[in-house]
């Protein structure tokens, strides 16, 4: 089980690092220099936008090949178009942003709702990579080892690595799905299985730090729709 902040404390992060990026547009309708290392959905991730809507505006024939010093049009008006409305600490690290897809392929594979992994993951890690709890949990899902080892056997695979992004995704994706089946579906219990465990929730009372985390949750969700 994992210590979360506190009633006030997730009031003032809902309110500050939580809120919708409304103004990602405003940066759009300029241009960029492509610097090495960006790809156009790092690009697109930066200004709000979409790929797609880079190579339109444009013409790019190859979205596979952008050339470093190349000056890129920026679409104005493309933020509708998947970003807006995300958290805008999570706009503010385009990086993290082109997890989306991963999510989105696991989520659809597992069939558990994306924007409920999204918020999930957001709440445990801020969709980073390395973070690891005092506890040992790894990674965008903050897995612990002995889901780790769970997830593997349930997969049938053992290679599956917690601090790949990717397989960290998967494995969240997966486990959720787990603990959908064994709670009936119910999402509030569910979640409460992930932050205070299966077998607690079924032969316990539900914790209030616990109950805080399910509406903390909850609440992340409607930014990942």
């Amino acid at each position: 089980m994992r210590r979360i902040l506190g009633a006030a404390t997730v009031v003032a992060l809902l309110a500050l690092g939580g809120q919708a990026a409304t103004s990602a547009g405003a940066v759009a309708g300029q241009t960029y220099v492509v610097r090495q290392g960006d790809t156009l959905s790092s690009i697109a991730a930066r200004f709000g936008t979409t790929s797609s809507a880079i190579v339109k505006a444009n013409r790019i024939r190859n979205p596979n090949l952008i050339v470093i010093g190349k000056k890129l049009t920026i679409p104005a008006g493309a933020a509708a178009s998947g970003t807006a409305g995300l958290p805008a600490k999570l706009l503010a690290h385009p990086e993290r942003l082109t997890l989306r897809p991963s999510f989105e392929r696991w989520s659809a594979q597992y069939g558990v709702p994306a924007d409920l992994l999204e918020a999930l993951a957001w709440v445990e890690s801020g969709w980073q990579r390395t973070v690891v709890s005092r506890t040992g949990a790894t990674g965008i899902g903050q897995l612990q080892p002995a889901t780790v080892d769970h997830v593997r056997l349930l997969l049938r695979n053992n290679k599956l690595d917690p601090t790949n992004a990717d397989d960290n995704i998967r494995m969240s994706a997966r486990f959720l799905r787990f603990l959908l089946d064994g709670t009936g579906g119910d999402v509030n219990l569910a979640l409460a299985a992930y932050y205070q465990g299966l077998r607690s929730v079924r032969t316990t009372p539900v914790l209030a730090e616990t109950k805080q985390y399910v509406a903390t949750v909850l609440a992340y969700r409607p930014f990942f729709r």
